[in-house]
C-alpha cells in the first residue's frame, strides 16, 4: 500500500526541502495509518506544566519515547504518576513538527499490574499516616445507644442485606438510613466521599457504616482513594469501615474510627443486642430486689430492738431530761457569749487608745500645726518654700490660708 505522501529523491526535486517540510512530511507518513497503540513502560522525568498538561518519557531497558498527557486526560487519572513507576497507556503516535520528533499523546494511563496498585496504596498510606489521619487521638467512640444508623453502600449488594439482617435480629427498633452509591469503578470514590459529607449535613444518624462486600483488589480500590479517606476523617459522626472480608484492608479502614472485618460485624458493633440488654436489666432488678429485702429486714430488726429498750418504756422521763439538758446548754451559751463580749470590748478600747496616741490629730491638739502646699504636699523644711508662695496651715480645729513673706533656711 502506497502512503499518501512520500519524499522525492534529489534528482527529481526542483529545490531543497525546508526543515519544516521534512517534519510535516514525516507527520503525514506516520499519522496516515492507525497510530493508536497500547504501550507499557517506566515513567521518567515526569513534570506538571502550569497549563495542566503533563510531560514525561516512557522507557524500557533499551529505548525511550517522549509522551504528553493533556489536561483533560490528566484530570481523569486515579493515581499520581512519579518517576520509576511502571504504567500501561493507551496513546496515539504523533509528530511534534516544531521540535522535529515524534511523541505519544496519552489518552488513558494506569499503573501496571497489582504491584503498581500496591505501590500506590503504600504511598498514599504513608502520606496520610504522616499527616496524622490514622492517629488514635482523632478516633471517635461509637455511641452506646444507636437509634438511627447510616449505611453507605450499594443498595443491591450483599453488604446492605447483611446489615439489615443483623440489625433486625439485635435491635429491630433501630432506623436504617441508606445512601446508595457505586462501590467500584471510576465514579465510586466521588460518590462515597459525597455520601459521607451528606450524612453529616443530614445529621440525624448516630453512626455511619461505610463499606461493601468482598472482591478483588481492583474491586475494593475505591476505598483506597484519598477523597474517601479525607471525607471519613472529616466526619463529625463516628464511622465504621466495613470493606470486603476479614483479610482485606483499605485506606478507609485506617482512617475510620472503627474497622470491622465484615459488614455483618459492623452492624453488630453499631447496635447492641436487645436480648443481652434485657438480660442485663433483669440481673440488675434481681440484685436490687435482694438488696431491698435485706435493707427492710435490717430496719425491722432495729425497730424491734429500739421498741424493746428501757428508754422507750420511759418516754416522759426521757423528755424531761432532754428539756433540762437544753436549759443547761442555753445557760452555758449565754455565759460564753457574755464573756466573749466583755473581752472584745476591752480589746477594742485598748486598740482605740493606741490609735489615738498615734493619730496626727493628737499632735495638733497640743498646739502644733501642719503646713501644706497647694498641691497637698506637707512642708517639712523651709527649703521647700519660696517667697510669695501660697500655703495652707492646718490646726487641730480648722485651717487657714497664708502667703510666704520670707524664707529663712
Amino acid at each position: 500500500m502506497t502512503p499518501p505522501f512520500s519524499f522525492l529523491p534529489p534528482p527529481e526535486c526542483e529545490k531543497p526541502y525546508t526543515v519544516s517540510q521534512i517534519n510535516e512530511g514525516l507527520a503525514l507518513i506516520i499519522e496516515s495509518g492507525n497510530t493508536l497503540v497500547w504501550v507499557e513502560g517506566e515513567v521518567s522525568n515526569f513534570k506538571h506544566a502550569s497549563s495542566g498538561h503533563c510531560y514525561f518519557k516512557l522507557k524500557d531497558q533499551e529505548s525511550q519515547v517522549p509522551a504528553v498527557l493533556w489536561r483533560s486526560a490528566a484530570a481523569k487519572l486515579e493515581f499520581e504518576p512519579e518517576d520509576g513507576m511502571a504504567v500501561s497507556a493507551i496513546a496515539s503516535i504523533r509528530v511534534y513538527t516544531r521540535g522535529g520528533y515524534y511523541q505519544l499523546d496519552v489518552h488513558r494511563m494506569q499503573p501496571s499490574g497489582i504491584g503498581a496498585l500496591w505501590a500506590a496504596f503504600e504511598k498514599l498510606k504513608a502520606k496520610l499516616e504522616q499527616e496524622g489521619l490514622f492517629d488514635e487521638a482523632h478516633k471517635k467512640a461509637i455511641p452506646a445507644a444507636v437509634s438511627s444508623l447510616g449505611v453507605i453502600t450499594a443498595k443491591g449488594g450483599a453488604a446492605v442485606r447483611d446489615i439489615i439482617r443483623v440489625v433486625a435480629r439485635r435491635a429491630p427498633q433501630t432506623t436504617i438510613v441508606l445512601r446508595d452509591v457505586l462501590v467500584q469503578g471510576e465514579q465510586a470514590p466521588a460518590q462515597i466521599a459525597a455520601a459521607v459529607a451528606d450524612m453529616n449535613v443530614y445529621g440525624a444518624v448516630d453512626c455511619i457504616i461505610v463499606g461493601r462486600g468482598g472482591g478483588s483488589v481492583e474491586d475494593l480500590w475505591a476505598f483506597n482513594d484519598e477523597r474517601v479517606a479525607r471525607a471519613i476523617f472529616s466526619s463529625r459522626i463516628p464511622v465504621i469501615s466495613a470493606v470486603g472480608h476479614e483479610i482485606d484492608f483499605t485506606i478507609a479502614d485506617f482512617v475510620a474510627d472503627v474497622r470491622a472485618p465484615t459488614p455483618s460485624a459492623a452492624a453488630e458493633m453499631a447496635v447492641p443486642d436487645q436480648m443481652e440488654g434485657r438480660r442485663y436489666v433483669g440481673a440488675l432488678m434481681q440484685r436490687f430486689g435482694s438488696w431491698a429485702a435485706r435493707y427492710f429486714q435490717s430496719r425491722r430488726e432495729a425497730y424491734a430492738r429500739l421498741a424493746a429498750s428501757a428508754s422507750m418504756r420511759r418516754p416522759v422521763r426521757m423528755l424531761q431530761e432532754a428539756r433540762q439538758e437544753l436549759d443547761e446548754a442555753r445557760e452555758r451559751t449565754m455565759r460564753a457569749l457574755s464573756q466573749r463580749y466583755r473581752t472584745g470590748r476591752e480589746r477594742f478600747a485598748r486598740a482605740a487608745a493606741q490609735l489615738g496616741a498615734l493619730s496626727p490629730l493628737a499632735v495638733l491638739s497640743r498646739g502644733y500645726s501642719v503646713v501644706q502646699k497647694e498641691s497637698g504636699e506637707t512642708v517639712k523644711e523651709a527649703s521647700q518654700l519660696s517667697h510669695g508662695q501660697r500655703v495652707t496651715i492646718r490646726f487641730c480645729r480648722g485651717r487657714a490660708a497664708a502667703e510666704i513673706r520670707e524664707v529663712e533656711q
